[in-house]
């Protein structure tokens, strides 16, 4: 077996050193042979370094490293062309004055490689145009940029530190437009996508790919690309973890797939750090959202007063989740962006994006996230509590699932608890979604909206919550608006459940329920 090329993001490294490649060439060769000017906005670790990586030995006409895969046989010339590589991931940031020395030394390292000697009290956008000038004497530059929104998105939190790392980078994408007749072939990377006027001033010529069906399989796996590549990798875990063939990957299918990067959503691809790790691992685990969930997210989620619930299915207009500004940030722009929801379907007459989480693996691990993030509690030390409860539903033991909410209410914090139905109902919620629980909030009706449906393998249970009323009061409304109904065909017990919160003591008040 070819070994799984994990952090691996050098195609050349790759390639020799007998690691695993999924044959992205065809898209790239297109790309190359269509266009010049692209962006494109991918979450992390989904292959965007390797991609320019990639692209880099494509046009230096290094043909001896593509042999039998798809661009071989197109009609390419592989001529080479002199190629910037520029990154931004590893340039220091956290001040203007760092960042642009950090710029000015990795513009230096990529001069040396070349014997250009270079102005370093020169501004960073003077010194790109200065090397791209000196290469294009020889032939035209091919420029490949990743990360291009590293460092103001490492500071999306903080508007002001993050306007002036704007500045610096805007000179250093500013002189790009104006060296056109000196430039082969160039793109950008990045997790987000800024207004051009804000970030690229006059570089309004960017092909965006973003939500383009020409890019959409481009980065990710698809599920042809997994079978017919991880072929001896599925084997070894069906081996290992005792299972059939079809299990393991309906399991996979679960836990990674379901991104969508276009309005085509018929095919959709799995998250490739998570599939990697996994075949190395031979565990489902949450791979990918635990290498590194930005802090600011949780933190704009936890500005925007949580509205975690309305995750589930959301519903944005293409303007708005396909440009972000550091002066208001979206946050549904940038939960798409950053890989946390993805394009479930597009409504092409109201052009409006339905957006959902991808897969258990970011579901699970986003909700478990923020549950820590609103309770100040760690997800570790309620687990036993959690699961308890949930067993106490299957039970049907109302006496305990009152218990239960009671001392998981009191390890709350008072300071950070807010007296509204809102933020009792989404603890609730999250509670649930940390198991993997089949619950729905906020489910609408002919009549009104059930504030959640919990389903256990027997039971329907809906529930209702109220704030400083009682538990009977609560049941009378299921009873009023006849919540029920849209349950009558689930060939289950039907149970409603009142559960009331009191603002004084910030805890529960009381549980009931009655069957049907």
């Amino acid at each position: 077996m070819k070994k799984l090329p994990i952090g691996i993001q050098s195609f050349s490294e790759l390639i020799e050193g007998g690691y695993l490649y999924i044959d992205k060439t065809a898209y790239i060769y297109d790309l190359i042979s269509q266009g010049k000017y692209y962006f494109l906005a991918r979450p992390r670790r989904f292959g965007k370094s390797l991609l320019l990586s990639t692209i880099k030995e494509i046009f230096q006409g290094n043909k001896k490293l593509f042999d039998g895969f798809a661009i071989t046989e197109k009609n390419y010339s592989w001529e080479k062309y002199p190629v910037i590589l520029f990154s931004f991931a590893g340039i220091p940031h956290s001040t203007p004055e760092l960042l642009e020395q950090g710029i000015v030394r990795e513009l230096g390292r990529i001069a040396q490689t070349y014997n250009i000697t270079i102005n370093k009290s020169l501004q960073v956008g003077q010194i790109l145009q200065d090397i791209v000038l000196a290469l294009a004497e020889k032939n035209k530059v091919v420029l490949l940029i990743d990360e291009y929104d590293y460092p103001i998105v490492q500071h999306a939190h903080e508007s002001e530190l993050a306007k002036q790392l704007r500045e610096v980078v805007k000179n250093f994408y500013g002189v790009i437009k104006d060296l056109d007749q000196s430039l082969k072939f160039v793109i950008l990377t990045g997790v987000s996508k800024f207004a051009k006027t804000s970030i690229f001033s006059g570089l309004n010529n960017l092909r965006d790919l973003t939500l383009s069906q020409q890019a959409g399989l481009i980065l990710g796996y698809t599920e042809k690309e997994i079978t017919s590549n991880f072929k001896d990798y599925i084997v070894q875990a069906t081996d290992t973890l005792q299972t059939t063939e079809r299990e393991l990957t309906s399991n996979l299918e679960m836990w990674y797939n379901g991104y969508s990067f276009s309005r085509d959503t018929t095919e959709r691809v799995y998250n490739p750090f998570s599939v990697l790790n996994f075949f190395a691992d031979l565990d489902f685990k949450n791979y990918w959202f635990e290498s590194g969930t930005p802090t600011f997210l949780i933190n704009l989620i936890k500005a925007k007063s949580y509205p975690v619930i309305d995750f589930e299915k959301l519903y944005v207009a293409e303007i708005e989740m396909s440009i972000l500004d550091i002066e208001s940030i979206s946050l549904k722009a940038l939960l798409f962006q950053t890989g946390y929801l993805t394009i479930k379907k597009y409504d092409q007459d109201a052009e409006v994006y339905e957006l959902s989480y991808p897969n258990k693996e970011v579901e699970k691990s986003l909700s478990s996230r923020v549950f820590e993030s609103l309770t100040s509690t760690s997800i570790g030390s309620l687990y036993r509590t959690v699961s308890l409860l949930y067993q106490a539903f299957v039970q049907q033991d109302m006496k305990k699932v009152s218990n239960l909410l009671t001392g998981l209410f009191a390890t709350i914090p008072y300071s950070i608890q807010i007296p509204l139905e809102r933020y009792y109902q989404t603890v609730f919620y999250l509670i649930f979604k940390v198991l993997g629980a089949n619950i729905i909030v906020e489910e609408q009706t002919n009549i009104g909206r059930i504030d959640a449906v919990l389903q256990t393998p027997d039971s329907v249970f809906i529930i209702e919550f109220k704030i400083n009323a009682s538990p009977a009061d609560a049941i009378k409304q299921i009873e009023q608006k006849r919540y029920f109904e849209k349950y009558s065909d689930a060939d289950k017990q039907i149970v409603l459940v009142g559960i009331a919160f009191d603002t004084n003591i910030r805890n529960v008040s009381g549980v009931e329920a009655q069957q049907l």
